[in-house]
């Protein structure tokens, strides 16, 4: 049976079923995943679980949320798949990937129902990540093209357990507005896959592909008008996968695609990051739920939500395509060296567009209402 990261070619030959196979599955997986959740809304109101405008909130009507249970439900399902596929990576699938990701999105589900304490979510994560890590271990280096190799040396541990935990959380914290988890998971799922497939990493190239085509079954109804939003569940559980899925690429070229894998997801990091940074720099709690994130700038400038959503999956997509470039062999080296700053390019383009348009409206600091200036 070939491995799923072997040298074979990607694909069986053309009279295989699975040729077939693959791509319908992930069909099933996004119908499912909408008819699931069309359920569920339904269901919302009666368990309460119902989303109310928060500090951290880009909404202002109340929406049913834990969408994403539906998310988790089929991605795990279609991961099982991989798993009956290529058995002998199931162990590192299963205890390196599905089951990690289903305790975060167990502690999202309690977090959705009764908030608990961010120092208990913290250590949870961290607990998690080191499970992660220990199954399929840490990142030892990261390739820039270009450029000498980095060794990590003694910070693999802490910097993979960073990337892990800062990858949960960031992804959780772009669930505020209308269609920015749902289509951040599905374009950022299928650039992830496209690197993967680009590299011939068959396994982390399925389950990418089919996060992108679960989330987005939850894109259909979490679209502007949002009728639901993933809660914690959901977005803690893509937060754990995208995390994972780049420690699931073999050693030998694990260095080399982790930075365009990283790419693919840049505004779904970026933006947390620097929130983060700019509370610490504030001296405030950057635990404590806030509107300080560029998107939730961008909507209380009056950009709708649908736009903002699709301002951030247009970067992911952009940063898919470097990542994709910087793992294709065909391109020269002197142009691959160049990618990763593609990268800082769009951070910067991205945050003046973004501080020039909020700088020509002020807020009210009580209700947060954009006022014409």
């Amino acid at each position: 049976m070939n491995s799923p990261d072997s040298n074979q070619p990607m694909f069986p030959t053309l009279d295989s079923i699975e040729v077939v196979l693959w791509p319908g599955l992930a069909l099933v997986v996004f119908v499912i995943t909408a008819v699931i959740v069309d359920v569920m809304i339904i269901l919302a109101t009666r368990f309460r679980l119902v989303d109310l405008p928060n500090r951290r909130s880009a909404h202002t009507l109340p929406t049913a949320r834990g969408g994403g249970a539906a998310i988790v439900l089929t991605a795990t399902a279609a991961s099982l798949v991989v798993v009956y596929r290529w058995p002998d990576f199931a162990v590192r699938i299963l205890l390196g990937i599905v089951a990690p990701s289903i305790v975060i999105a167990f502690v999202g589900l309690f977090d959705d129902i009764r908030p608990l304490r961010p120092l208990l979510r913290l250590f949870i994560q961290i607990a998690v990540a080191v499970a992660m890590i220990a199954d399929l271990g840490p990142l030892t280096a990261i390739a820039v093209p270009g450029l000498t190799q980095i060794e990590l040396g003694p910070f693999a541990w802490p910097l993979t357990i960073l990337w892990v935990v800062g990858m949960i959380n960031a992804f959780n914290f772009m669930d505020g507005a209308d269609g920015m988890a749902g289509l951040g998971g599905l374009v950022a799922g299928l650039m992830v896959a496209a690197v993967a497939y680009q590299s011939n990493a068959l396994a982390p190239m399925l389950i990418a592909a089919f996060v992108a085509s679960a989330t987005g079954g939850f894109l259909v109804f979490n679209w502007q008008p949002a009728r639901v939003f993933m809660g914690d569940v959901g977005s803690g559980f893509l937060g754990a996968i995208f995390a994972g899925i780049p420690l699931l690429v073999r050693d030998s070229i694990m260095p080399q695609t982790f930075l365009p894998m990283v790419l693919c997801l840049w505004p779904y990091i970026y933006d947390p990051f620097l929130s983060v940074l700019r509370r610490i720099w504030n001296r405030e709690n950057p635990l404590e739920p806030h509107r300080e994130f560029l998107f939730h700038r961008l909507v209380r400038s009056g950009v709708s939500h649908g736009s903002v959503s699709l301002i951030y999956g247009g970067m992911s997509f952009v940063g898919g395509v470097l990542g994709v470039l910087m793992v294709t062999k065909a391109i020269p080296a002197d142009v691959r060296t160049w990618l990763p700053l593609g990268g800082v390019v769009l951070a910067v383009v991205m945050t003046s567009a973004i501080e020039r348009r909020c700088s020509r409206v002020k807020f009210d600091p009580v209700t947060q209402p954009a006022v014409p200036a």
